[in-house]
Parts: structure tokens; sequence; C-alpha cells
């Protein structure tokens, strides 16, 4: 098996552990089996549990925000739902993955820092979004409001997405719709607050 997809099919192997045991009770000899290989192998290519996950955290929270800006990029009417539908749409195909990134957010782990930066650029794609939002029907917000309105919409994702993989009997437009009435309301109350 050549080593990229052999890396590939570890990684996806180590988001199911890590997300289901957590980093600390993951176990690199499980990883291992589970994977079907050595477990010398898994430190050839990582050098280390830790290098592991950071493969994994790097490698899952770069979708993200890869499949976010794609979907920004698209025709101004309809973004915000696209970003939306492609926010939810990452997280059902990549529970393991979604599960791993926000639990890193809420650690003190030197690891919590990779997942911060993931993040942060996900605030700043949408307080840029919420900054060029004028031809979606709304006006175009200014800091400081645009960076807590960006705040704020993307934890309401968060939150949002955690509770609904809780909820697998609710469907995702449902969820969609709501995140997107939230969004909506949220740029609305940010353009009539005074100042």
């Amino acid at each position: 098996m050549p080593r990229p997809v052999r890396e590939r099919s570890i990684l996806d192997v180590a988001g199911r552990v890590v997300a289901d045991a957590g980093y600390d009770r993951a176990s690199m000899d499980r990883i291992a089996k589970l994977a079907g290989v050595s477990k010398p192998m898994l430190y050839a290519y990582f050098g280390s549990k830790e290098g592991l996950y950071v493969a994994y955290v790097k490698r899952t929270g770069g979708e993200l925000v890869r499949r976010l800006v794609e979907a920004d990029s698209s025709d101004q009417g309809v973004r915000l739902r696209l970003v939306i539908d492609e926010f939810l749409c990452f997280v059902e195909q990549h529970r393991d993955g979604w599960t791993v990134l926000y639990r890193e957010l809420t650690t003190r782990r030197p690891l919590a820092e990779q997942v911060a930066q993931v993040r942060a650029r996900i605030v700043a794609d949408v307080r840029r979004m919420l900054e060029g939002y004028g031809s979606d029907g709304f006006s175009e917000l200014r800091a400081p409001a645009s960076e807590g309105v960006a705040e704020a919409i993307v934890g309401a994702g968060e939150s949002l997405a955690n509770w609904w993989l809780g909820r697998p009997d609710v469907a995702r437009d449902d969820v969609a719709e709501w995140y997107a009435g939230l969004t909506r309301a949220a740029i609305t109350a940010a353009n009539q607050a005074p100042g």
C-alpha cells in the first residue's frame, strides 16, 4: 500500500479512537491493531502519539477550513446558506474529526493551540464575510460589530453541531435553517444597535 494511502487510513482510525476515548486514553496499540499496522510503523510514520494526533488535527482542521472557504467563494446571494450547509455536511461526514477538534478547544494541552488556530481562521473568514455582506441584503458590518458577531456565529455553530450529533433523528436541512436564522438575527441585531 502506498505510504500516503496508509497514512490516511491510519489517521482515519486514530480519529475514531481519539473521538471515542479521548487523547489521554487513546492507545497506540489499539490504533495500530485497528489500522492493521505494527506499533513501530505508527512511530516510524508519525514519530510519537502527539505527532499522530497533530497530523490528524491538521488534516481535519485543514479540510474544514478548505470546505468553508470554497463555499464562501460562491455567489454572494446564497453564500451564507452554502457556508452553513458545508459546515454541517463536514460535521455529519466527519463526526470523529469534529468531536476531536471541538474537544481540543476546551483543553489546556499544547495541542489545543493547533485547533485554536483553525478556529481563529474560521472566525476571521466569517468576519470578512460579514464585512462584505451588504450584497446579501444586510448592511455591511464593521469592527467591532463584525468581530463580535463572527465569534457569536462560530460559537453558536459549535454548540448547535454538538447538540445535533446527539440527535441523529434531526434532519441536517432543519439544523441548517435554524443556524441560518440565528445568523441572520445576529446580523440584523448588530445592524440595529445604536452607535
